[in-house]
């Protein structure tokens, strides 16, 4: 059981309402667009997308979304576990391997990872944040991440005395070579900031706040000779904005365009009119920055079905339908331009999708079961970045008893393996698709120990990912 500290990162998105906060004409679709039929230019526009990591096999969060009606959700990694559950490892270092092949083919920048700072204040357990921060730290150790840039996202609030930790933790990250980089060479730190008031309250108000970001700023130059880019994830822009850069932020965003609590159905072009409202009140009036955000879509419903997630949340959400590759397209394409045409963004220009990985919110771009990797190739041609991606395998357990499966010190292929080798048919596992402008070039089977380092054998599938006409 997660304790209320870290439930609150997902009440601040559900409390969120935008839609109510925003003119009836907002909801109306903008047709004028000049970027709905021609090819946005993405040169000087980094892309980056929204990670939440708790998924992992020993978490029970994952079976939210054990239901073969949500196969568009499930992730392609997901595996059968022993006692007949789901399992979601979405931290190890494998999947994360392949998260980076995916982003590179889809035309990402970077991921924004949600860091949890490991501190016991206000009665937090610092081990959950270990956790949490498990995906972030597989990351980190990949050998080869293919360009793939990250950013820090504190996921929550701290209180004065956790600024040289909060310091401390980005002055690690910019150590390495892959931290992300602005236009002027400062580093972009996120902060998931919900609602202002009760931010700024565990820092001692505004003027708390103030000299808090100040000092951070002041410890991480002095110990990397770097500047910050501090960038709040806020809900009602319009209010909580100039509080923001008054206490120091050098640019605002939000997490997601979230919506009320009605129970409706809202059409994506009324939801995505929503966020284009709030990116155009921004470029107008705003007093620094704006990194306009692209939602992919956004409905909890699923995950009331957890005891926990039900008490946090609004009982009866407003959701968006779900869009078309052209709907997608055109909202890429019009907050590329918005990203790139304000004055403000002189220091960094760049978009935030929602999400890589909230399954059951109703934002991902991951591959899944039944939608495969169509997200990626929405986003590819929308910004028209095609890479080259150089031969990889993909790394995954099956079901395949060992007894009956003649793998001995080396792989054998799967055309040579035996009935015995055929792994149990499961709708809900082993999708692991080859990126967009990739195929599959061999398949092999090996043995080996589990995850785990536990002693008992598994076989496991390997796929080698070839580019298209080799």
């Amino acid at each position: 059981m997660w304790t209320a500290p870290y439930w609150a990162i997902r009440l601040f998105v559900v409390l969120a309402t935008a839609a109510s906060a925003l003119p009836a004409a907002a909801q109306q679709v903008d047709k004028s667009s000049p970027s709905a039929s021609a090819t946005a230019s993405s040169t000087k526009v980094t892309l980056g997308a929204i990670r939440w990591d708790n998924w992992s096999l020993d978490s029970p969060y994952g079976q939210v979304l054990a239901d073969p009606g949500l196969r568009e959700r499930v992730p392609y990694y997901t595996e059968r576990l022993p006692d007949g559950n789901l399992g979601f490892p979405g931290n190890t270092e494998r999947v994360l391997n392949a998260d980076v092949h995916y982003a590179k083919a889809a035309g990402l920048d970077y991921f924004i990872f949600g860091y949890y700072l490991e501190s016991a204040a206000w009665g937090r357990d610092p081990s959950r944040a270990v956790a949490l921060n498990q995906a972030l730290t597989n990351f980190v150790r990949l050998p080869d991440k293919l360009g793939i840039k990250y950013a820090l996202n504190f996921n929550l609030s701290f209180p004065s005395r956790d600024v040289p930790m909060v310091s401390a933790a980005i002055t690690k990250a910019l150590a390495g070579p892959d931290y992300m980089r602005t236009n002027d060479g400062s580093a972009p730190v996120f902060f998931l900031v919900g609602s202002i008031s009760t931010w700024l309250e565990g820092l001692g108000g505004e003027q708390g706040a103030k000299t808090a970001m100040a000092d951070l700023r002041k410890r991480v130059k002095a110990a990397t000779g770097r500047n910050l880019y501090l960038v709040a994830l806020l809900f009602n822009l319009s209010e909580s904005g100039p509080v923001a850069h008054a206490v120091g932020f050098d640019a605002t965003s939000t997490y997601a365009t979230a919506l009320g609590a009605n129970g409706k159905s809202l059409s994506y072009a009324s939801c995505a009119a929503l966020a284009q409202h709030a990116w155009h009140f921004e470029a107008k009036n705003g007093l620094g920055g704006f990194l306009p955000t692209v939602t992919l879509g956004w409905d909890y419903r699923p995950a009331l079905r957890d005891p926990h997630e039900k008490k946090s949340r609004k009982p009866n959400p407003d959701w968006c339908q779900p869009a078309t590759d052209v709907e997608w397209t055109r909202q890429i394409r019009d907050a590329i331009n918005e990203a790139a045409n304000n004055p403000r963004n002189n220091r960094f220009q760049s978009v935030v999708i929602y999400a890589w990985n909230e399954s059951s919110e109703g934002g991902w771009i991951q591959p899944t079961l039944s939608e495969g990797v169509r997200r990626l190739k929405v986003i590819a041609n929308a910004v028209g970045r095609h890479p080259t991606i150089s031969p990889f395998k993909l790394t995954w357990p099956t079901r395949i008893d060992p007894k009956t499966c003649p793998v001995g010190a080396s792989s054998i292929s799967i055309a040579a393996a035996g009935a015995g080798c055929k792994p149990a048919n499961d709708t809900m596992t082993m999708a692991w698709p080859c990126p967009p402008g990739m195929h599959v070039a061999n398949e092999e089977l090996r043995r080996g120990p589990s995850e785990k380092g536990e002693k008992t054998p598994l076989i496991w599938q390997e796929r080698l990912c070839v580019p298209q006409g080799r």
